[in-house]
């Protein structure tokens, strides 16, 4: 199943175009981060990004699952919203 953590570290790549400054920003090992891509890609069936040793690319497959990526991102965001209201 994919989870919410695994479409953070996408997230994070696509910000950053690069997975040492993506691991770092997610306070995980590149290592860690790149398990969890591989293992998303692998659960798509979808390359989502090509990677060298140069630089990292994303598929145009990949920016479509980036985009949904992002509006569940903020429906998450809007339902932990939700449920906060009243709890203090």
């Amino acid at each position: 199943m994919i989870s919410l953590k695994q479409l953070h570290y996408a997230l994070a790549i696509e910000k950053t175009l690069h997975f040492k400054k993506a691991s770092e920003a997610c306070n995980v090992s590149q290592s860690a981060l790149s398990t969890a891509i591989t293992e998303l890609e692998k659960q798509l069936g979808v390359t989502i990004f090509e990677r060298n040793n140069k630089k990292v690319l994303i598929t145009d497959k990949g920016q479509l699952i980036l985009n949904k990526a992002k509006v569940i991102k903020l429906e998450v965001d809007e339902l932990l919203q939700v449920a906060s209201i009243g709890q203090q």
